[in-house]
């Protein structure tokens, strides 16, 4: 059974669609990776999934279980607040908080939301600090971290809250070319722990290499998806063709 699938998503700005009927399944331990143009709608699909917007149409489902339904805008915020929790959602600029260290930014959720008592919550914070690399800057603060060091605190971040599916919003974009690796480091290793996650990303080599499937959104649409090796070395349509050939030429 699928952890994630999304049905007929539609979703405008005024008299701009920005996604039209987007379809797709994700299995638990699998890696899904976005790609597409600016603007063509990678982003807002993230948005919709984590519920930072709203979708006008669709359905998405959780373990079998439907968590939004475009045809019931009645929703809590205590709905909301439970089926964001399904989510982990990294951003492009990371969004640390300055006037907290590194340990104190991944605490704060868990410890808001009583996840456990906040000596286990600190305990389980310095072991993913750890884990993405960093145990030796608990106690620094953002503005003492280099960029792809707050990056690697934000997945930490996410990760504290043990969500089904942890998403990224082009992670490397903010990053200088010289440290992103670093982040796609942790990312790479992430997914060879089998930890499901969506990944909006322009680096094509590393969708290639960490993903099971290839969605490539253009217009709001999905072009095409399926198998990374398919997607990037035998495309179906002209569109996907010249955008991997300009992505090259960058």
């Amino acid at each position: 059974m699928s952890i994630l699938e999304v049905k007929n998503f539609n979703k405008s700005f005024g008299d701009v669609e920005v996604l039209r009927g987007i379809d797709f399944e994700l299995k638990k331990g699998e890696v899904l990776a976005i790609i597409g143009p600016s603007g063509g709608g990678k982003t807002t699909l993230l948005r919709c999934i984590n519920f930072l917007e709203r979708a006008e149409e669709g359905i998405m489902k959780v373990k079998g279980k439907v968590i939004f339904d475009g045809k019931n805008s009645r929703m809590t915020e205590a709905e909301l607040r439970q089926n964001r929790l399904h989510f982990g959602l990294v951003f492009q600029q990371f969004n640390l908080f300055p006037q907290y260290t590194a340990v104190q930014n991944i605490v704060l959720a868990p410890n808001l939301l009583k996840k456990a008592d906040k000596k286990t919550n600190k305990k389980n914070a310095l072991r993913l600090l750890k884990r993405v690399g960093l145990a030796d800057k608990a106690d620094n603060y953002p503005c003492e971290l280099s960029g792809g060091q707050q990056q690697r605190v934000a997945i930490a971040r996410a990760l504290a809250m043990n969500p089904d599916i942890l998403c990224f919003d082009e992670p490397t974009s903010s990053l200088d070319p010289e440290i992103t690796g670093e982040v796609l480091r942790v990312i790479k290793q992430l997914a060879d722990e089998n930890t499901t996650m969506i990944i909006v990303t322009h680096e094509m080599g590393f969708a290639k290499e960490v993903a099971d499937k290839v969605i490539f959104i253009d217009e709001g649409k999905i072009v095409e998806q399926g198998d990374p090796k398919v997607i990037f070395d035998n495309p179906n349509t002209d569109r996907l063709k010249n955008f991997l050939g300009s992505m090259l030429r960058a």
